[in-house]
């Protein structure tokens, strides 16, 4: 009840905004137009608040679809300690720009939860999704997802494992890379109480949307760099307006003309929010490292000028010298070839439009986009060109993550994912179709990118920070 009169001011307005001026965009419906506009809300009111209050407001558990089970436990830290030993090696050419901190762990294990229907166990083929939240590395949780890992055990009849990897500022990066593959780990390998067998990695998709879509690109990055190691590739990856570029230079980012309900990040997003316990603690030790790359000359700068910003850190995710680590900014990375096949589904009305359009490229025709204008030279030494077959997917009048809201395009992206699972586990037992860049407006009729989607192919200030 108390929720409901808080939010009855909102939804007034909002109704009658609907009826009387139209929605933003004329697909939409009023429970769209209403979700959108709560959205909004919570995102807009972050400059009253602390980053410890807005990572308390985010925390609403969503609805789960009906029939669907959901049993939590958590994956233990030995899980972690193995993610540790991988990551200490392909981290090493970066670490004297990372504070070593992420490796004091402060819990005991992971809290996670399987969300499936009845029947799993029994499919010849066990097709399993690990789902990584979004919540720009700092809120939201396992529980706030619930609706979109719900509909994706429904749907697609596989298993869902979603996990609450450890959030910024608190636990900046590369903690939830450790802890997302320590679940990988914990699929290849479950403890001998966890209720089922090793899964086969033909088996299991990454997917996550908005910074859990960057993770699940990032986890493709390590298990492929790691290949040395014996680490077994994922069967596919799903990326639902996935963050890939933290330097946010894309020019859809700044985009106020689009109908998102995430804010204008010129500032970034460690920056907005009112001064508390976490965030001094954050920028004292972000001025410690900063002092200790710079001053001390530890290793090679692999940061770009434009990182160097007088107001401080970007996000609380990582400290500015690493944005352009591959495994913060996947969309950065020398080389998007040698992946496991992608699905990349984005709205064409939100701000990470862009990236998931260079994204797709990338990966796609590795040859042809190579990257930031400081990594010139650097793809031509990368073992990793061959081109990664990619799925891009443009909805038309979409915002960010719309798989949150009910729309026709929302059943339209799940029916791909299924289609897409399907394929990649081989339980079609059909070849996927070749790399392909998709618009598909509101009736779910396909078509190629418009001509203004390809205008970002020619962007010259990739991964560079806006001034």
């Amino acid at each position: 009840m108390v929720d409901f009169l808080k939010s009855s001011p909102l939804l007034i307005s909002t109704t009658i905004k609907h009826y009387f001026n139209g929605p933003p965009r004329p697909s939409w419906d009023l429970k769209f137009h209403i979700n959108w506009s709560k959205l909004i809300s919570l995102l807009e009111s972050a400059n009253t608040k602390t980053i410890e209050q807005m990572q308390q407001d985010g925390s609403n558990p969503a609805p789960v679809q009906a029939d669907v089970m959901i049993n939590e436990f958590k994956i233990d830290n030995k899980y972690r300690h193995e993610a540790q030993v991988h990551l200490d090696k392909i981290l090493k050419p970066y670490e004297h720009v990372l504070d070593p901190e992420w490796k004091n762990l402060k819990d005991d294990g992971i809290n996670s939860e399987w969300v499936q229907v009845n029947g799993w166990e029994k499919k010849e083929i066990r097709k399993t999704i690990l789902y990584l939240h979004g919540g720009v590395y700092f809120m939201h949780s396992k529980e706030t997802h619930r609706n979109i890992t719900s509909s994706l055990a429904k749907i697609t009849n596989a298993r869902v494992l979603a996990i609450n990897y450890r959030l910024a500022p608190q636990n900046p990066f590369p903690a939830a890379l450790q802890d997302v593959l320590a679940a990988y780990l914990y699929l290849l390998n479950p403890s001998k109480d966890a209720g089922f067998e090793p899964l086969n990695p033909k088996n299991i998709v990454v997917c996550g949307d908005s910074a859990g879509g960057g993770l699940s690109l990032a986890l493709s990055l390590v298990i492929r760099d790691a290949r040395d190691s014996g680490l077994p590739q994922l069967a596919g990856v799903i990326g639902l307006s996935p963050w890939v570029d933290l330097t946010i230079s894309m020019p859809s980012i700044l985009n106020d003309e689009c109908a998102d309900y995430i804010p204008n990040l010129k500032w970034g997003t460690a920056t907005i929010f009112i001064e508390s316990q976490a965030s001094e603690d954050c920028k004292e030790k972000d001025a410690v490292l900063a002092a200790k790359i710079k001053n001390q000359n530890l290793g090679p700068k692999i940061w770009h000028d434009s990182f160097d910003r007088p107001d401080g850190r970007l996000h609380f995710y990582v400290n500015n010298e690493s944005l352009a680590i591959p495994y913060v900014s996947p969309m950065l990375a020398e080389s998007l070839g040698d992946l496991p096949p992608l699905l990349l589904i984005a709205g064409d009305d939100e701000r990470n439009r862009d990236e998931a359009i260079y994204f797709a490229h990338r990966s796609a025709e590795p040859t042809k986009y190579k990257g930031p204008s400081y990594n010139a030279g650097k793809f031509e030494k990368s073992p990793f060109q061959t081109p990664t077959n990619t799925t891009l997917e443009i909805y038309e009048e979409m915002p960010h993550v719309f798989q949150m809201m009910e729309h026709a395009c929302t059943t339209k992206s799940y029916e791909r994912m299924t289609e897409f699972i399907n394929r990649v586990t081989n339980t079609l037992n059909e070849p996927l179709p070749p790399s392909s860049y998709n618009y598909v407006n509101v009736k779910g009729e396909f078509s190629p990118l418009k001509e203004y989607h390809k205008k970002v192919l020619n962007w010259k200030n990739v991964g560079i920070v806006p001034s």
